[in-house]
């Protein structure tokens, strides 16, 4: 999909169920659902990941929501009740099938579990239920798509008569634009992220591997790793109390960080003496080095060929562009619905012109609740 006046949404790292997110607040979340719904029709809304927050949350409450203490947690399902009902208020008849097109969700590591338990029926459940050997199956799986309401994600959409737009997708979710079908790769993030690859950066790893029997080796050791370590992440999170130990574990610190708080607070935290406490996990600005792992990424993790000139991703948390330096790609950080630098809501749009030349705008909620262009 993509031409000449296409239009899609970027949403990124909407954490449902964790009490921090900027959705449990109804001043914000209105803003965003009624800047989505006046905005409408869209060609595609694009969720990069860590939607469903399964690491600190469940899929229960990412779902259906759930009163946690002061804060009422919204789940996904009460946010597209919203956008049904602001679309409807938009009146001549609209319902969220009048929103977009097309819906698509590429996991990230706080949902990788979405990611697990589709690729797990591909290469699992469904090749022993045919009666065929489970050893013939190609794994791990790296990538997937599961296309027209095919996802069990798809059936949240079911009461408003949309799943057969619903997509999942991983690692990457592509877009053609202009006469040339340029491309626009929209990922979350997590593989440029030594911290979610069990140690395995992208540029030390991949830099001066061109064999391809060599980069096919590097590429599968560090997906099994990612999924290793996305697995103990997500295995241990389901009460407040693992929910804070895995929280100091794989937040957005660097190792030596984590290290020194779990050394810090795990005896404590064993004897049951210390409560949960609010903060803000705070991302990283684009770097020189986050710049050099999308160009690895792209261009030998992935295989693009010919490569992208775009890319869209989140994971950090702080929005922002930039261009990487060797492959000259183009690259913008949609943000998330944490807050950051006095931004509540981050988030971004994608509007091709009559030619199909792309423009990416990075949009905010403030914390007036007005949506505004960044600078």
């Amino acid at each position: 999909m993509g031409s000449g006046g296409a239009r899609y949404l970027v949403l990124s790292d909407m954490h449902f169920g964790t009490p921090r997110s900027s959705v449990n607040d109804a001043r914000y979340r209105d803003a965003l659902v009624s800047y989505m719904a006046s905005r409408s029709p869209w060609d595609e809304i694009v969720l990069t990941g860590d939607l469903l927050d399964v690491n600190l949350s469940t899929l229960t409450r990412a779902i259906e929501g759930r009163r946690s203490g002061a804060v009422d947690l919204c789940g996904f399902r009460r946010f597209l009740q919203e956008l049904e009902a602001k679309m409807k208020a938009e009146g001549q008849g609209k319902t969220l099938e009048d929103l977009a097109a097309r819906w698509v969700y590429v996991p990230g590591n706080h949902d990788y579990k979405v990611w697990d338990m589709l690729a797990t029926r591909v290469v699992c459940e469904d090749v022993l239920a045919s009666g065929a050997r489970i050893d013939g199956a190609s794994m791990p799986l790296a990538r997937y798509a599961w296309p027209g309401g095919t996802s069990f994600f798809a059936g949240i959409f079911q009461p408003f008569g949309v799943q057969a737009r619903v997509q999942v997708e991983y690692p990457n979710h592509e877009v053609a634009f202009g006469p040339e079908a340029a491309t626009m790769v929209f990922t979350h993030g997590h593989y440029l992220d030594p911290s979610q690859t069990r140690g395995h950066d992208l540029t030390d790893n991949l830099r001066g591997v061109t064999a391809p029997a060599h980069v096919r080796a590097v590429v599968r050791k560090i997906v099994i790793e990612t999924a290793q370590y996305q697995t103990v992440a997500n295995a241990v999170s389901f009460t407040e109390d693992t929910t804070r130990i895995v929280n100091d574990l794989v937040g957005p610190d660097g190792w030596l960080n984590k290290l020194r708080t779990v050394s810090a607070n795990l005896a404590t935290w064993l004897l049951r003496s210390l409560f949960w406490r609010d903060g803000s996990l705070r991302g990283d600005a684009l770097s020189g080095r986050q710049l050099s792992n999308i160009d690895y990424y792209l261009e030998r993790f992935c295989g693009y060929q010919p490569l992208p000139r775009w890319f869209v991703f989140g994971h950090t948390h702080r929005q922002g562009r930039g261009k990487t330096s060797r492959l000259g790609i183009e690259v913008y950080n949609a943000g998330s619905c944490y807050p950051d630098r006095g931004r509540p809501v981050t988030f971004l749009e994608v509007e091709a012109d009559g030619a199909g030349v792309p423009r990416v705008r990075l949009m905010y909620v403030g914390a007036d609740a007005v949506v505004s262009e960044a600078a």
